[in-house]
């Protein structure tokens, strides 16, 4: 029972008590007043018909018909006159009820009154003695209806209490409101903090829930900037601050297997010709600033753009990683423009080259096919100036211009939407117990004979402003699947989910209709995406869990200090970008990242789960480190 019902049946039992005993008091008070003032009348009555019949020489006759005539007017219970001997001369008895309240009020409260008695002389001599008592209907009609008045007084103060009560308890438990609802939250893993009331009791509730919610809040913003700190040792080069080359490497072939719109994009490598040399002729202290001026300038570059990343793959190699971008060789422009100019603040420019080279990759490529590709074509560039720039153009992607592409792939998409020609994959994400937690289902498209995957649509869609069609049309396959095989199925969804409002009221409309599947649906966003619209993700959260859905963020890993901002969200999972999965059990270091982002995970409720493991080795290694679940093509059913 809520505490809402229990103040009011407090109150009621407080107003019916305080009723009872109001009643009780008055009533035996108005009982005793009336049979005292009965008894004083019954006296006085007594006293004055004696006298009456004391004047008329106590005739038998005329005491008869003067005590019949007083008897019926109808005031009177008993009228008894009896001889000095004590025998009843005269009997008068009213035998009707009393009447003018109900019988059972009578029998609670009976009227007991003392008759009147009165000597009758003759002379000197006694004639009798009269008995005389009142009838009591009169008392009782009068006990009865002062009680009705006190009754229906207590009913409007009733009533008037229950209105006024209302009120302030309402106002006296907004606060326990509030309360419930940050418990709530807490317990959905979103630890918010509000406002104090002003009452004492729950002043004190809400300071220790606020410590609470900002001891974790601070404890994950800690640990958050501790594990980025980490992450950059152990992941960037010490001179530049770029990526080193392994984890580059690694964070190229996520995209590149990757079943979502970074699968396509651009790549550009700068090679600074005769570094050895600088360093020989200028010092190892000038050239490191030089390297560390060339990092800033990149690294500037990358930050400027979601999910581009810059790192050193060598002494003298740099390289850039664009996802989405297709304008390959303006990129390559910038990039190698950035270093140029760098290299023209330290007043090097014309003792070293700066050949350069860019490319287009594609889903299905490899790192290797592109190292190749860039590095053959950053040798034929090193026999020319240092303002160089050669496009590696792969066989598979037509040179054409972007606009005409643009053209066709509009045709393509929105054929492919309006005849719902757009169907789920399924890959399971598995426990390590080997129960499913959800089947991933990213997007395809059929074309012909083909079957697209996401990677190789999505960067046109989202070009061509066709995502929030693409979303409604992926969640409405994911409920139509919940509802014929009752299994969750976890979906990803695009920026158009952040920025589009008509897909919040479309979803929440949706999972409406579709409250029995919208339990098993699970909905996830890429890391960057989530973080660069945090707002707008914390609204789409609070929408889809309302609910009952859940929430999460995938290719999780390269702005963990960003963690520290989720406390408030009440995510159920964040998915581990394959980059730090990649051979993880024989790499140490991602070992530990891991297994810090799994206890930091854990501390807020959230699950863990890694993406792209491909090998039982893997699946092994992340099981130590303390991961919740694993994906990616390696894992069956």
């Amino acid at each position: 029972m809520s505490l809402y019902k229990q103040l009011w049946l407090a109150i009621l039992l407080l107003l019916t008590v305080v009723f009872g005993v109001s009643f009780l008091v008055t009533t035996l008070s108005a009982k005793a007043y009336l049979e005292q003032q009965l008894a004083i009348k019954n006296a006085d009555n007594a006293a004055a018909l004696a006298l009456s019949l004391t004047q008329q020489q106590a005739d038998e006759v005329l005491m008869e018909l003067t005590l019949a005539a007083q008897f019926d007017t109808g005031h009177y219970e008993l009228i008894e006159l009896k001889d000095p001997r004590g025998r009843t001369s005269i009997r008068r008895v009213d035998t009707q009820s009393a009447g003018g309240a109900p019988e059972w009020f009578m029998r609670l409260f009976p009227i007991a009154v003392e008759p009147g008695v009165a000597s009758i002389q003759s002379g000197w001599k006694q004639a009798g003695t009269l008995t005389l008592r009142s009838h009591s209907r009169f008392a009782y009609e009068e006990l009865w209806y002062n009680t009705l008045k006190l009754a229906g007084v207590f009913l409007l103060a009733a009533l008037a209490a229950g209105f006024g009560g209302n009120a302030l308890l309402k106002r006296i438990l907004r606060p326990l409101g509030d309360v419930v609802r940050q418990a709530e939250a807490i317990r959905e893993r979103r630890f918010v903090s509000i406002e104090e009331p002003g009452t004492l009791e729950f002043k004190r509730l809400v300071g220790a829930m606020n410590a609470l919610s900002a001891h974790v809040k601070a404890t994950l913003g800690q640990e958050a900037k501790r594990l980025q700190e980490w992450q950059r040792e152990a992941h960037t080069d010490k001179v530049t601050g770029l990526r080193s080359r392994d984890p580059f490497l690694r964070e190229l072939e996520s995209m590149l297997v990757s079943d979502d719109v970074n699968a396509s994009g651009s790549l550009a490598f700068v090679r600074l010709s005769a570094l050895s040399e600088l360093n020989q002729a200028r010092g190892r202290e000038a050239t490191d600033r030089l390297l560390r001026d060339i990092g800033r300038a990149l690294n500037r570059i990358a930050l400027q753009h979601s999910g581009w990343s810059a790192g050193r793959l060598n002494g003298s190699d740099f390289a850039v990683l664009a996802p989405r971008e297709l304008e390959t060789e303006a990129f390559g422009r910038e990039v190698q423009g950035a270093v140029t100019v760098t290299l023209a603040d330290h007043e090097v420019g014309e003792e070293c080259l700066l050949p350069a080279s860019a490319t287009r990759y594609a889903p299905g490529e490899t790192p290797t096919q592109l190292m190749t590709r860039l590095d053959g074509a950053l040798f034929a560039a090193q026999g020319e100036d240092s303002a160089t720039l050669v496009l590696a153009q792969p066989g598979d992607i037509p040179a054409r211009p972007i606009q005409q592409q643009m053209e066709e792939w509009r045709e393509i998409l929105e054929s492919a939407l309006q005849e719902q020609r757009i169907s789920l994959a399924s890959f399971p994400a598995l426990d390590f117990s080997g129960e499913l937690i959800h089947h991933e289902a990213p997007a395809r498209l059929r074309l012909g004979d083909r079957t697209l995957t996401a990677g190789e649509f999505l960067l046109w869609i989202n070009r061509l402003e066709l995502s929030l069609a693409l979303d409604m049309q992926v969640v409405q396959l994911a409920l139509d699947a919940i509802a014929r095989n009752g299994e969750p199925v976890g979906v990803n969804l695009t920026v158009a989910a952040l920025v589009e409002p008509a897909f919040l009221s479309w979803l929440e409309e949706s999972l409406s209709r579709h409250s029995e599947e919208a339990p098993l649906l699970w909905m996830e966003l890429p890391e960057t995406m989530a973080f660069r619209h945090l707002d707008n993700f914390k609204r789409l959260c609070n929408r889809a869990k309302s609910h009952g859905a859940h929430m999460g963020i995938e290719h999780m890993g390269r702005q963990l200090a960003e963690l520290g901002q989720l406390h408030d969200v009440g995510l159920d999972y964040l998915k581990v970008d394959t980059s730090f999965v990649r051979d993880v059990h024989d790499n140490a270091g991602n070992q530990t990242l891991l297994r810090i982002l799994c206890t930091l995970g854990h501390s807020i409720g959230v699950r863990v789960i890694a993406e792209g493991v491909v090998s039982e080795d893997e699946r092994k290694a992340l099981a130590d480190v303390g991961m919740d679940g694993v994906t990616g093509p390696g894992i069956r059913l």
